[in-house]
């Protein structure tokens, strides 16, 4: 016996509430309470579909991404992954930053949170990137034996511009990442 269907009005509402208040006050200040007011539902409604708000931003942000990671294919391990780091920091620029930026703050207080980011967020991103590779590799582009660390070469940098850095993610610092990961790509 299975209750209530849920409306998906109150989850999109509830999904643009976080965002709105991630955006206007910042993570700090984001509070079930306040997502619920804003949302214009109760508590316990928001509490019937995340256990804290860490949870109730991913899947805001999840929202937001669902679609728009590209997985290119323009012939070079270099041309996809400048079109996908530009797409990647253009995301960043707005409502995606902020709400990555409140994940890793959450994750670093919250290890089981911290996997579940991990699984829903950050490894379909590095299995987009795994699949470049694995297509490069087969047209000789690439002699690294560690897609892995490539991986990380292509993430890192985003991250902790994105977490430290004063100087912002742009296109010319995608094009820049691009090259850089493709040369070592092709290092034995």
């Amino acid at each position: 016996m299975s209750g209530r269907p849920r409306d998906p009005g109150v989850d999109d509402a509830i999904l643009r509430a976080t965002t709105d208040l991630v955006s206007e006050d910042g993570y700090r200040a984001v509070s079930i309470e306040g997502i619920a007011a804003r949302a214009g539902v109760s508590k316990q409604t928001v509490y019937r579909r995340y256990r804290g708000k860490g949870e109730a931003i991913l899947d805001a942000l999840s929202a937001i991404a669902l679609g728009k990671l590209p997985v290119p294919d323009t012939g070079t391990l270099r041309g996809d992954l400048a079109e996908l780091l530009t797409a990647t920091f253009e995301a960043q620029q707005g409502i995606s930053g902020v709400l990555n930026r409140a994940l890793a703050a959450e994750s670093i207080q919250d290890e089981a949170f911290a996997r579940h980011v991990w699984e829903r967020l950050i490894l379909p991103r590095r299995d987009v990137v795994r699949a470049l590779i694995a297509r490069a590799r087969e047209r000789g582009e690439v002699a690294h034996p560690g897609d892995d660390f490539l991986i990380d070469l292509v993430y890192g940098p985003m991250w902790y511009r994105l977490l430290f850095g004063r100087e912002g993610l742009d296109a010319a610092y995608a094009e820049q990442l691009a090259d850089t990961v493709t040369a070592v790509a092709r290092t034995a």
